[in-house]
């Protein structure tokens, strides 16, 4: 009797719940088509934490229905959906703004030019979704995560930490770690051709020291500057704080390693306060426990540090964030201010948590991507050679060569990869409860209902309206010109689609960093088509601070060597000597990593924060130029 009663009680409530689910699907059918727009139902959410967290399991099981009960549905029950199909969905629907409806929300997909800039221009019509944003309040609220008022009051604190006289220490430090990211690749010499095969995590690296020195005044040493330790003191010296593989005394973790273990496994922050992680059975949790503790400890001590030095008179030139932050609040002066040290904390580790995983990718899928075009990066290095002649590096400058950087080749590069892989796949926004919002879209009106989450869709970048073909574009291998990497397209000689118009901001103090997001010199796509900084006036702050560390870098490798796809999974060194340069067989190795590459940037890669690989690598290699081993005609 007893499991009896059980049963039926289980019994009741899964059909309470479907019925339920049935009456909140239908609900938000109704609401979705309410839009005008068109509408594709969804039997769950795939943005909620159960679907992100088991959807690898699921979806292949998904897969052995029977075609006849697929459609786009199911092809949108994929979280990265807008990476790995780009526009399809759209052009499928016949429209670039669409609406999903499922039984918890109802979502809207905008890849119109028209409606992205309606949107980031109103931004108290379309604010963020603030709570998809919670989990970065580990130190303290910040730009990223509020809205209002209290976004305008940290937008005005660290806005002037970016302006552009702050851009020639960005510019100098990124020569210095560029150059010790090519020791630890090539070798003391410059001359080791070796295989890399993890390369995310140098040039992770290299942009957590860029971030570390140009943000904060700390020098982290890379581990084969310490082990030339005169060279290294040479090299560090006006650093305010030096920090190596040492454990400083009150520390359990150097400040790389605390740094580096928080960033990347950040997701874990959100299973419970860090003390409560640090007695975890398990020992990821422990480690990132630790690690949040003790970079709150590391950037504790440069704040007290700071905070003395200005009131002792003392200043420093170049970014120097904390300084700007600290005298921007008022909490020196002891003025009257709703800003509290939290804030500044909470502001120091978002800029350092965005000032480094999207630059780092950046970097990282170009070198992909230029491995896997030889034409474009051939071109890339005629375009160095013209524009910084042969000088040594330690004779360029910011003023003189980044513009020159910023209107060739090496711009194209950076664009066409943030066009491919922009970092952020669905910018979000919504629309508040209760407030619907209307926008027009090709001369006629639509209405978001109040409560829609809205993704401005990387799909965006592949909308052929806004990226033309080259005439007489034919493809040989059935990949449309819109998801080929092709870094040319930015260099047509043809005029601005539109004169640059910047954000007309409210409040002057809320600036930024000004100027456009792709140079003058170069094509100019229509306004609101590329987002990969976003736009309006939630765009990204520190945009300029990553074009120059990104072109700088490129600057420093192409001006001497070539990258290259690494065959080791195919073929020796031995054997690939034994080959005659540019003959079927090496051309027949190459073309097996060429494929492995492609299959993992085009299908495999997966969002946490950011869109990266997850789970593999595609090796590669630096060799002089002049020593290319895969060069055909």
């Amino acid at each position: 009797m007893a499991v009896l009663l059980v049963l039926s009680a289980v019994a009741a409530i899964v059909l309470y719940h479907l019925v339920s689910s049935y009456r909140s699907l239908a609900r938000n059918i109704a609401l979705a088509k309410s839009s005008g727009l068109r509408v594709v139902v969804m039997p769950w959410n795939v943005h909620g934490v159960l679907w992100l967290a088991t959807n690898p399991i699921w979806l292949p099981i998904l897969g052995k229905l029977p075609a006849s009960c697929k459609g786009l549905w199911f092809d949108l029950l994929d979280p990265e959906w807008a990476y790995r199909l780009g526009y399809k969905p759209f052009a499928e629907l016949g429209t670039d703004v669409f609406m999903v409806a499922c039984p918890s929300r109802i979502s809207a997909f905008v890849a119109d030019a028209e409606v992205v800039t309606q949107i980031t221009t109103r931004r108290n019509d379309f604010p963020k979704p603030l709570h998809m944003y919670s989990r970065l309040n580990i130190y303290g609220r910040n730009l990223v995560a509020t809205e209002g008022s209290e976004w305008r009051m940290h937008r005005k604190l660290t806005a002037p930490s970016f302006g552009e006289k702050n851009n020639e220490l960005v510019f100098l430090e990124s020569l210095h770690h560029a150059q010790c990211l090519m020791r630890l690749w090539t070798g003391p010499g410059g001359r080791e051709e070796k295989t890399i095969n993890d390369p995310a995590t140098d040039t992770m690296r290299f942009a957590l020291y860029v971030i570390s020195r140009a943000g904060f005044g700390v020098r982290v040493a890379w581990p084969h500057e310490e082990e030339e330790e005169k060279q290294a003191e040479e090299q560090i010296t006006g650093a305010d704080s030096i920090f190596g593989s040492k454990v400083p005394p009150g520390h359990k973790m150097n400040y790389r390693e605390a740094l580096g273990s928080l960033l990347h496994n950040i997701m874990w922050t959100q299973m419970g306060p860090p003390e409560y992680l640090t007695k975890s059975p398990f020992k990821i949790h422990r480690t990132v426990g630790t690690a949040v503790i003790e970079w709150g400890k590391y950037m504790d001590e440069l704040f007290e540090g700071k905070k003395a030095e200005i009131a002792s008179g003392h200043s420093t030139e170049g970014m120097d964030l904390f300084g700007t932050l600290i005298r921007g609040s008022g909490i020196l002066d002891e003025k009257t201010t709703d800003l509290q040290k939290s804030d500044i904390l909470g502001n120091a580790f978002i800029i350092m948590l965005a000032g480094h995983e999207t630059t780092a990718n950046v970097i990282h899928f170009s070198l992909l991507y230029l491995a896997m075009n030889w034409a474009s990066q051939k071109r890339l290095h005629e375009d160095i050679d013209k524009n910084l002649g042969g000088k040594p590096i330690k004779d360029w400058s910011y003023d003189e060569d980044f513009p020159r950087l910023f209107s060739g080749m090496p711009a194209a590069v950076m664009n066409e990869t943030l066009r491919l892989l922009q970092p952020i796949i669905n910018i979000p926004k919504s629309t508040a409860p209760g407030r619907p919002q209307e926008f027009s879209m090709g001369g006629q009106q639509y209405t978001l209902p109040g409560g829609t989450e809205v993704s401005l869709c990387a799909a965006i970048h592949r909308n052929p309206k806004y990226w033309p073909a080259p005439t007489n574009y034919k493809s040989t291998d059935g990949l449309a010109d819109t998801d080929r990497f092709r870094p040319e397209r930015w260099l047509i000689e043809e005029k601005p689609t539109e004169d640059f118009e910047d954000i007309n901001y409210d409040d002057e103090d809320l600036r930024g960093p000004s100027g456009e997001d792709t140079s003058a010199q170069l094509f100019k796509p229509v306004k609101g088509s590329y987002i990969p900084f976003s736009d309006g006036y939630r765009s990204c702050i520190g945009r300029r601070f990553a074009q120059v560390e990104v072109l700088a870098v490129f600057a420093v490798i192409f001006s001497q060597y070539s990258v290259e796809l690494a065959v080791d999974e195919f073929a020796s060194d031995a054997e690939v000597e034994k080959m005659p340069a540019g003959g079927e067989q090496r051309k027949e190795i190459w073309k097996k990593a060429a494929d492995r590459a492609d299959h993992l940037l085009t299908k495999t890669m997966g969002s946490i924060i950011t869109l990266q690989l997850r789970g593999d690598t595609i090796p590669i290699r630096f060799v002089r130029r002049g020593r290319e081993r895969f060069l055909f005609e």
